[in-house]
């Protein structure tokens, strides 16, 4: 876990900056999620951490689920709606 205000300021950009990536296309949602676990595993535990981690998993679900069923390259516009809320709310936690 990273100690320190700049340092927990400097996590939150780093989200925020994979997020951008991911919505503008330059990296895969298993990047996106692989980027937030390694954000959200150095941040200290809060009730702000925890809702990270909350949104983290759904995303980490629905490609889970995806990845089973052959669907990575074309998901459901469920799923694709369920991603777009999950980083509207990230988005918002990160400031």
């Amino acid at each position: 876990m990273i100690e320190g205000s700049d340092a927990q300021q400097w996590l939150r950009e780093d989200a925020r900056q994979s997020i951008r990536k991911y919505r503008s296309g330059d990296i895969s949602l298993r990047s996106l999620i692989d980027d937030l676990d390694s954000v959200s595993s150095n941040l200290a535990t809060s009730p702000l951490s925890e809702e990270i981690r909350s949104q983290w998993w759904v995303l980490e679900e629905i490609y889970a689920v995806a990845l089973d069923r052959g669907d990575l390259h074309e998901l459901p516009r469920e799923d694709a709606l369920a991603i777009q809320e999950a980083l509207d709310v990230l988005e918002r936690l990160f400031g």
